[in-house]
């Protein structure tokens, strides 16, 4: 990428996160006002249509803007994208707890969030367009946009200054603040795998075993009794700690150090303070900050 100071960067990626919300929130808006029954086939078709638009639509602006034209589909050896599959996904259930803990904490401070109800849907064809829709899009598109264009967009800068700085745009553009720390955590584990394999096929795998997993445990507790979802989910955890500790030692047999991806970062702080210097930057930062906040809103008890 040709290198462009860091203020037109920051306000490029400042107005992809405009982009990115408005699609979402204008259409999410306009749901409302439609004669569509949520949980239902054309419900769902709006929602995919919405989310490809939402991602597709600030990835190119990016593209041209910053004539930033990434390689991202490169080959990886399959054994060790298998390997950092099954440890990734160990990792993103070990930041699930942290971050339970941390809500724990806050709440013996009075501030305690309700669980957000998803509800699969019945009936098939329901079913799998959601299961697209939750499971295939975000891994492909989440990743092409937020590890393919934010992250490579502020690479030159350093490694460790892209990944903070694109793990808290997906974490935010989640609009939870309740799971900031997880969506953080899983930003920055996703970025890793990516950077290491220098191929979005391998953030993209990580990403989708965890929505694929987190999808599959859900329709099972919708649909058997609360005993045997939750054997299922301790078999499930089981079988995860043994394929990550194995996936680790394999990776550690092999040479594999994925900390060697980070290259230390001079002035990173004064990097991330010059932010205030972009106005677009600060504004589509201001916004993601609401929505999160405007949706973590309805869940406080």
């Amino acid at each position: 990428m040709k290198y462009r100071n860091l203020r037109y960067t920051y306000s490029v990626i400042g107005i992809a996160v405009i982009m990115f919300l408005s699609v979402r929130e204008v259409m999410g808006l306009l749901l409302t006002f439609l004669p569509v029954e949520t949980g239902t086939v054309p419900y769902i078709v709006i929602n995919i249509i919405t989310f490809i638009a939402a991602c597709i639509i600030p990835a190119i602006t990016m593209e041209n803007m910053l004539g930033l034209h990434p390689k991202l589909f490169r080959k990886v050896d399959t054994a060790r994208l298998a390997a950092s599959g099954a440890y990734s996904y160990l990792l993103i259930l070990a930041a699930g707890l942290v971050n339970s803990l941390v809500l724990a904490f806050i709440a013996m401070f009075g501030l305690q969030f309700n669980p957000k109800t998803i509800t699969i849907p019945q009936g098939a064809a329901a079913v799998v367009l959601y299961f697209i829709h939750i499971c295939v899009l975000p891994p492909l598109l989440e990743e092409i946009l937020v590890r393919g264009y934010i992250l490579n967009a502020l690479k030159p800068l350093g490694t460790a200054f892209a990944v903070i700085v694109s793990s808290v745009c997906f974490s935010l553009m989640h609009s939870s603040l309740e799971n900031f720390l997880l969506y953080f955590i899983c930003g920055v584990i996703l970025a890793r795998v990516y950077l290491t394999f220098d191929s979005i096929f391998a953030s993209m795998l990580v990403h989708f075993i965890n929505n694929t997993m987190s999808f599959f445990i859900l329709y099972f507790q919708q649909r058997v009794n609360a005993v045997s979802a939750l054997s299922m989910v301790a078999y499930i955890n089981i079988f995860v700690l043994i394929l990550g500790f194995v996936g680790r030692r394999y990776l550690d047999k092999k040479g594999f150090r994925w900390k060697k991806v980070f290259t230390k970062d001079a002035e990173l702080s004064a990097k991330l303070l010059h932010i205030s210097k972009s106005p677009i930057a600060i504004t589509a930062f201001g916004l993601l900050l609401f929505f999160a906040a405007y949706q973590s809103f309805h869940n406080i008890v």
